[in-house]
């Protein structure tokens, strides 16, 4: 698809991939994204925020979520197998920054190992550098986090070094911890 360069990059509202459904985060899946993995000690692990205690912090994710997609600032969205459209099992977020996007995202624990993050940010990354705007796609992880490391492999992103004290996770540490950085460039 040909964009003219002078539009600025947006993930579209909904699109596909070999085997998941990725669109627009809406009000009505707040409760979905609670039971699914807001709550999981597991899933937000590696994540900048603690678990969710109760829906209404999940409400005010969604609320957020629509705030900067309408903003043109990130663009978050959840992720459904083909074969069950209604059933959200993570998320994917992009976050666009002048010629540059950076990609955070999780999957429901009982959805691990299967190649679903794999999947969306090989695709989305490969949408960010399609757009003539776009010279940069990137992300980060916690030194111990081998399974997102993979994932930006897979997408394509190569390591390029360690961010020192860089993020905190609270669910790991009081303090920030190093991280790898990746990206993939055209």
């Amino acid at each position: 698809m040909h964009r003219p360069a002078a539009d600025a990059y947006r993930l579209p509202e909904a699109f596909s991939t070999d085997r998941f459904l990725v669109r627009r985060v809406r009000a009505a899946d707040a409760e979905a994204i609670f039971a699914g993995w807001c709550r999981d000690p597991d899933v937000t692990r590696y994540l900048t925020w603690r678990p969710h205690a109760d829906v209404s912090q999940a409400r005010d994710l969604v609320r957020r979520a629509d705030q900067e997609w309408r903003g043109g600032t990130s663009f978050p969205a959840v992720i459904s197998p083909r074969t069950s459209p209604h059933s959200l099992i993570g998320m994917v977020h992009p976050r666009l920054s002048g010629t540059r996007v950076s990609y955070g995202w999780l999957v429901r624990r009982d959805h691990w190992g299967q190649g679903v993050a794999s999947e969306v940010v090989r695709w989305v990354v490969e949408n960010a550098l399609a757009h003539p705007a776009i010279f940069r796609a990137e992300a980060t992880c916690d030194v111990e986090n081998g399974a997102s490391a993979r994932v930006m492999e897979k997408a394509g992103m190569t390591r390029e070094g360690v961010l020192r004290r860089y993020t905190l996770h609270p669910n790991l540490s009081a303090e920030p911890r190093d991280s790898f950085l990746y990206a993939r460039v055209r």
